[in-house]
């Protein structure tokens, strides 16, 4: 399962190769997966040496794949540079929206650090530095802008966007792990509420203390 060939003429060979490879490493693992399936599923002849003609070894095409994952999610940050938008919904909706996609475009890229990550602790390294730690400290920032320009100077901003951004990890984790809605809730509602959460804690976060949670 898994093995079978899927042509896309509208990519070049590199990118048919990478493409099918992290497809086949998250569902057979590293190891489990040969040069000949990567090279049959990229619609090339098994065993003739087609993968090697652009990339030295299994190895070299997962650290493309991680490369291109990189370059797709910077892409989509550039986007962001809309922001702040000057309104506090529209804003947090954005950056839900965007960490929802985002989480769900990486995890073909997490299967296989849970797959193969202690047999490479190069690569569970990598994806923490590239992809983990910015997806923070993305989260970090906007959460520390919303709080000056809300006033709010006694809460720490990095730890509420860690709690903010752990629980769409969270969601996004169990719908790809049990393929059902998580509580049966759709993404949409998730994210109204999960908007509905850190917009009423902001606004009420400007209140006097004796004012908070009347």
């Amino acid at each position: 399962m898994g093995k079978q060939t899927i042509t896309r003429p509208e990519e070049g060979t590199r990118e048919r190769i990478v493409t099918e490879a992290i497809r086949l490493f998250a569902v057979d693992g590293f190891t489990g997966t040969t040069v000949g399936d990567i090279e049959q599923a990229a619609g090339l002849a098994p065993r003739a040496g087609g993968l090697y003609r652009h990339f030295r070894s299994k190895e070299a095409v997962l650290s493309a794949a991680i490369d291109r994952h990189v370059r797709e999610m910077e892409r989509i940050r550039a986007r962001l540079v809309v922001m702040p938008l000057g309104d506090l919904r529209a804003e947090l909706t954005l950056a839900a929206r965007w960490a929802v996609a985002e989480l769900r475009a990486e995890q073909l890229v997490m299967k296989v650090v849970q797959k193969d990550g202690d047999r490479f602790p190069e690569v569970v390294a990598e994806v923490h530095e590239r992809i983990i730690v910015p997806g923070h400290e993305q989260a970090a920032e906007m959460f520390t802008r919303v709080f000056a320009e809300a006033g709010i100077a006694d809460r720490d901003p990095r730890t509420f966007a860690s709690a903010a951004l752990g629980s769409l990890v969270g969601y996004v984790l169990e719908h790809t792990m049990f393929g059902a809605l998580p509580g049966n809730v759709s993404e949409d509602e998730l994210i109204e509420a999960w908007v509905d959460t850190w917009e009423t804690f902001v606004r009420g976060a400007t209140l006097p203390r004796d004012r908070r949670g009347k």
